[in-house]
């Protein structure tokens, strides 16, 4: 088997492109126009733990190290406002090291997850697959092809791995338990010990069964780096060289969540104090208070989530839910996924026109018996969720504005079940529950996929707040798409960008890219299901690949997603003109699914504000993308963002963004006066420009894009293109 695998490899890579890229141009595209460092991570360097998440903004007082909360008062909007993840241009930005599971400073190994009191780090196991090889020079020449998304890594797995046990299902080894601790450096696999540290002496290995596969050697390496979804790690054994790639994390968020226990009327008076639970990052090594587990004090959920566990959903529980969203692609994308979290649960989506009896109780002045009538009215969802966007100002108002009827339901005696997910959510943090205390659930972005387990401590009778870092699990469930032909498919969450407007990488944190093939798994699924057209999602979809180990490019991922068989339409949203190469330009053009339609926020023509704004480009970079988009696809489809207004912005500086609008001439661009947000340099500056400044220019600009939009329309006319039915009108 191993000169098979030896000869197969071979074979492999002598047929191997011989392009950079390893694609071809495909003649005869059909257009589509839009109206709307590979290294060889054998021995990589393991970074210091880090116990202490960094942050920009002070803390009054002498700082635990275990401390991860940092409140501050907001200058923008007055409230406090909640920080987890680090702020300033320079601070670090690697997710294997902000997201620190750890609950105690002794313990800084990765795989040392216990404490010696007994409490456990959230992060509980990682999902693992492998290829092994004889020598590591097959490894390294198959490592530096999966970096380039030039082969499959489970497609190579079951064709070289000489793992006999776990190539027929693509190199899937499962999950890694790390609860699994090291004695000594073994140097024979076998004999490696496991044993608890204690007088008790030893203890069962929970990996014990993957010996045969995965050596304990190999583990050992893998629990002692720090590691994220979508890495390649090479690794020796005694079986010979793995490459082995993390493809998911297993997270126990609520471990990671704030728990506060309600008072019922009913025991008001016994309870002096509220029971309040706190996450394992704010307790330290101390011991996690028991959580509160009372269904018959809980709400409705609590059967809802008890008979989802059951087969036949036994207790028959009718509930719905309706969910609001605002904002960005990546808000819509995320309030499909706990839509599919709420309806794997049995909580349906509320019907428009759906109506419900309703039984009314008359008192007649005690001059004779009470009377019951029953009426129908308009059916109310017993869940609510807004999914919130902090993007423009006033958004913590609008929250507080749409909450309010379902507050008012709530304090009147329904049992109806408020939830606020989103950015304003990871904002705000606690202080939602002070402003608006009938909310159930605030919950970040980095939870939308893990709804359900934070939903039971709502179920018993508990207010949760979720806004703690974690690494992105893959999907338990399956989204509820808003369409049946297009799909938005995420392939990066968060943004290293340091803007000094934008609020973004405080309330959607570090980047963290998908692994490659679980981007093709859920493309090739919807394509299965029907869906015509995919679009890629990422705040910086120009940065995927860059946080893994080792790196990837997006215009390789474009690539292999572009050759899904049987999908009609790719598209990709937002791209930074900092990091968007010509590379990416050249993958559209050869892509025959890509769409000719790039959407490049500039901001501002003016370097001057470009600088000021931390934007990393300038005037000259931006319009060289552009030259490369009409060299290569003259006809493309070119959209922006612009921010008009921004502190310190000159007349003559505006002037620079008209006259960049003239030279690109865009098919539409979203414009904007800049409005300060909380946890953002340019909010605290001196130099802010009066309203009616803003909104003068704000006028201009607007004007001008309208004028270019319908120049960019007017060249269709005559012509016949291919379009896309969505649905029917």
């Amino acid at each position: 088997m191993m000169m098979n695998a030896l000869f197969a490899i071979a074979s492999i890579l002598a047929s191997a492109p011989k392009s950079a890229s390893g694609f071809q141009p495909t003649p005869g595209r059909r257009h589509r126009h839009d109206i709307h460092s590979h290294h060889r991570a054998h021995h990589p360097r393991v970074p210091r733990p880090l116990h202490r998440l960094h942050s920009t903004v002070e803390k009054s007082g002498a700082a635990t190290t275990e401390e991860k909360e940092i409140i501050v008062t907001s200058p923008i909007t007055g409230s406090e406002t909640n920080i987890k993840y680090p702020t300033a241009r320079g601070s670090l930005v690697d997710s294997r090291l902000i997201i620190d599971y750890k609950t105690s400073k002794n313990n800084n190994n990765r795989n040392d997850i216990s404490d010696d009191d007994g409490s456990t780090s959230p992060l509980l196991a990682l999902r693992l697959s492998h290829i092994l090889f004889a020598s590591e020079e097959l490894a390294a020449q198959t490592l530096d092809k999966l970096t380039k998304a030039e082969w499959n890594f489970e497609d190579m797995a079951t064709k070289v791995s000489n793992c006999g046990e776990t190539r027929e299902e693509g190199g899937n080894i499962g999950w890694l338990n790390l609860g699994e601790d090291f004695v000594g450096a073994a140097a024979d696999d076998e004999t490696a010990t496991v044993v608890d540290g204690t007088e008790k002496g030893t203890k069962k290995n929970p990996n014990e069964h993957l010996d045969l596969i995965l050596p304990p050697s190999a583990r050992e390496r893998i629990l002692s780096t720090p590691t994220k979804p979508g890495d390649i790690l090479m690794v020796e054994s005694s079986r010979g060289v793995h490459l082995v790639q993390v493809v998911d994390v297993m997270v126990d968020v609520r471990r990671l969540s704030y728990v506060k226990a309600r008072r019922s009327k009913k025991k008001k008076q016994q309870q002096q104090t509220t029971m309040i639970i706190q996450n394992d990052m704010e307790l330290g090594s101390e011991k996690s208070v028991e959580r509160k587990n009372v269904h018959g004090e809980g709400t409705k959920l609590a059967g809802v989530l008890g008979g989802a566990l059951l087969e036949d959903n036994p207790l028959k529980v009718d509930l719905t839910y309706k969910i609001e969203t605002m904002g960005c692609q990546m808000n819509a994308a995320d309030s499909e996924r706990i839509e599919g979290q709420l309806m794997n649960l049995g909580i349906r989506p509320l019907l428009e026109d759906e109506m419900a009896e309703v039984q009314i109780e008359t008192d007649n002045g005690g001059l004779m018996q009470e009377t019951k009538t029953i009426k129908s009215e308009k059916k109310k969802p017993d869940v609510i969720v807004l999914n919130t966007c902090s993007i423009r100002d006033h958004a913590e108002q609008k929250v507080y504005s749409y909450l309010g009827p379902h507050a008012k339901r709530k304090r009147s005696g329904e049992d109806v079940t408020i939830i606020v997910a989103g950015c304003v959510a990871q904002q705000e943090g606690r202080s939602l529950l002070r402003r608006i205390p009938e909310i159930d659930l605030v919950m970040g972005p980095q939870y939308a996929n893990r709804i359900s387990d934070l939903l039971e401590d709502v179920a018993n009778g508990n207010q949760v707040v979720a806004t703690e870092a974690s690494h992105i699990m893959e999907d338990s469930t399956r989204p509820r798409r808003g369409s049946d032909v297009c799909a938005w498919v995420n392939i990066i969450y968060g943004c290293n960008e340091r803007c000094t407007y934008c609020i973004v990488p405080t309330t959607r944190g570090v980047e963290q890219s998908r692994p490659v093939e679980s981007i093709v798994d859920e493309v090739k699924e919807l394509v299965s299901n029907g869906f015509k057209e995919v679009t890629l999602l990422g705040q910086n979809i120009d940065a995927y690949g860059r946080d893994m180990l080792p790196k990837r490019k997006f215009s390789d991922l474009l690539r292999i997603v572009g050759e899904t068989p049987g999908l009609e339409r790719l598209r990709f949203v937002t791209s930074h003109p900092r990091y968007m190469s010509l590379g990416v330009v050249d993958a559209v053009a050869e892509t025959p699914a890509a769409c000719e339609y790039f959407h490049i926020p500039f901001q501002s023509g003016s370097n001057a504000v470009l600088k000021a704004m931390g934007r990393g480009h300038t005037r000259e970079k931006f319009l060289k993308i552009v030259d490369r988009v009409r060299q290569r696809l003259p006809d493309a489809a070119i959209t922006a963002d612009v921010i008009v207004g921004f502190p310190g912005e000159t007349e003559e500086e505006f002037l620079d963004t008209l006259s960049l609008m003239e030279t690109v001439k865009f098919d539409t661009v979203n414009t904007a006066a800049y409005s300060p947000r909380p946890n953002t340099p340019a909010a605290t500056w001196e130099n802010q420009l009066p309203e009616d400044v803003k909104k003068d220019r704000l006028h201009r600009i607007n004007e001008l894009n309208d004028r270019h939009a319908l120049e960019r329309r007017a060249r269709m006319m005559g012509r016949v293109v291919e379009v896309l039915v969505e649905e029917r009108n």
